[in-house]
């Protein structure tokens, strides 16, 4: 295209000097110059898309996801393509971070093992899925490890932050309770009690667990699969360890907000995960 309106655009400059003007030796120089100008643009555009060919192939040899996406057409599929490749680029993102990314089952066989190897003090926070304690069989008997850990000496302390209709809630209400009767360290904070101070750095809602001054599992909604995430990058377990203290600040005895042990809502049905 760029070659044609060169050419045209030669013989008509050299159309007006011939017929116009009447310079026929200045006509046949411009439409010469013009006709090799154009030859010349058309072989070094050929030339560019070759190069540009060469380095597509080299560039989809080399990141085969941007070739396999590049075959996905249609609109449906390739939106689902996207979403795939921005998972893999938030996961590998995590991983250079530090961060293994987990899914339910390696969750709680992290957790379990963290568990094994600690040695002094557990700290957790708990404020989503705080009455599944009684329902999934990972969490019971990772919880009966943390009570057997209890036994061998390990101090286990867990922070429970509760809206006030948890409070009448008997799963959550005995759930408490049992811990407190197993020995865990119990403190209870309050939702409205943290909205209305600001507490600075705490994204709620928030569940993790400290092992000692080492691991941190972390449970968080990521994205397809994954259920949390396992860290052990200084710095991120430095800022949710103040998170744990902050919270702590904010934490009341259970005594002070449950229900008595003789209330009916307590005793509305027996407890399954007793060790």
């Amino acid at each position: 295209m760029h070659s044609l309106f060169e050419f045209l655009l030669a013989s008509s400059i050299a159309l007006a000097f011939h017929f116009g003007l009447h310079l026929e030796k200045e006509a046949y120089t411009v439409f010469g110059v013009g006709l090799l100008l154009a030859l010349s643009v058309s072989l070094i555009m050929n030339k560019l898309q070759q190069i540009e060919g060469r380095f597509e192939k080299l560039f989809l040899t080399a990141h085969p996801l941007d070739s396999l996406m590049a075959q996905l057409h249609e609109p449906g599929i390739a939106a689902k393509g996207r979403s795939f490749m921005d998972m893999t680029e938030r996961v590998l993102k995590m991983l250079s971070e530090g961060a293994v990314p987990l899914t339910e089952g390696e969750y709680y066989y992290e957790a379990s093992q963290s568990l094994s190897a600690c040695k002094k003090v557990v700290r957790a926070v708990n404020s989503v899925e705080i009455a599944d304690w009684v329902g999934k069989v990972q969490k019971q008997n990772y919880y009966r490890n943390q009570v057997l850990a209890h036994r061998a000496g390990v101090s286990i302390r867990r922070i429970f932050v509760l809206r006030p209709s948890d409070l009448s809630n008997a799963e959550i209400v005995m759930t408490l309770q049992h811990q407190v009767q197993d020995g865990i360290d119990v403190r209870i904070a309050m939702w409205d009690d943290l909205h209305l101070s600001g507490a600075e750095q705490v994204e709620m809602p928030v569940n993790f667990v400290l092992f000692d001054e080492g691991a941190l599992i972390l449970r968080n909604p990521l994205f397809g699969i994954y259920y949390g995430k396992k860290i052990s990058a200084g710095g991120e377990i430095a800022r949710y360890k103040r998170i744990y203290e902050i919270l702590e600040q904010h934490a009341r005895l259970p005594e002070d907000l449950l229900p008595k042990e003789g209330d009916e809502a307590v005793n509305a049905r027996a407890d399954p995960m007793r060790v």
